[in-house]
């Protein structure tokens, strides 16, 4: 039989022979419960500081589609306030303070045109959202807003774009947030 050799425990830190287990990390029962209190206790503060730096460092990530959230939102905020005072550019309804700020072209099927300005006007909930933007009569007003030059740039823009999908960059996003946060200060 093999001979079982001696260890040092590890709350004690005494020598002792194992008598239970050759795997036995304490000396005693009572050394084995305040060793195990003492390793919950520190895996507890390891997890919670653990827990802590993954939550900071998941604020800090920036993820691109929180990013097109945040560049959108600061557009559409800006755009309002443009458009402020103006009527609905598809309805002709007068200004109101819930106004949307509407797309000619999808932003979802044009989306490399998503964030230029000549395709965003202040527009009415109902043309917006019931009527799905109300191409037509938006197409028709536009010229008198942006002019005819303008109007016809959009409609090329459009037309490149639609073929392919735009992968906006944070880099990209970030450059617009810019811009955006300056024209408003401007406003």
């Amino acid at each position: 039989m093999k001979k079982v050799r001696r260890k040092r425990c590890k709350e004690c830190n005494e020598l002792f022979t194992p008598k239970y287990s050759t795997v036995q990390m304490a000396c005693s029962p009572k050394c084995a419960y305040a060793y195990s209190k003492r390793r919950d206790a520190e895996k507890k503060e390891e997890d919670s500081v653990s827990l802590a730096k993954a939550m900071k460092e998941k604020k800090q990530r920036k993820t691109l589609s929180s990013e097109i959230q945040k560049t959108q939102k600061l557009v559409n905020k800006y755009v309002r306030l443009r458009d402020k005072g103006k009527p609905c550019i598809s309805q002709n309804i007068a200004y109101k303070k819930d106004f949307d700020a509407g797309h000619l072209f999808s932003k979802n099927t044009y989306s490399a045109i998503r964030f230029n300005l000549d395709n965003i006007h202040g527009q009415s909930i109902y043309a917006n959202r019931y009527l799905e933007g109300d191409f037509d009569n938006y197409l028709i007003n536009l010229p008198n807003r942006i002019g005819k030059e303008r109007v016809e740039a959009l409609k090329q823009l459009a037309a490149e774009c639609k073929r392919t999908t735009k992968k906006w960059t944070i880099a990209e996003l970030e450059e617009i947030q810019r811009d955006i946060k300056q024209k408003l200060k401007q406003l």
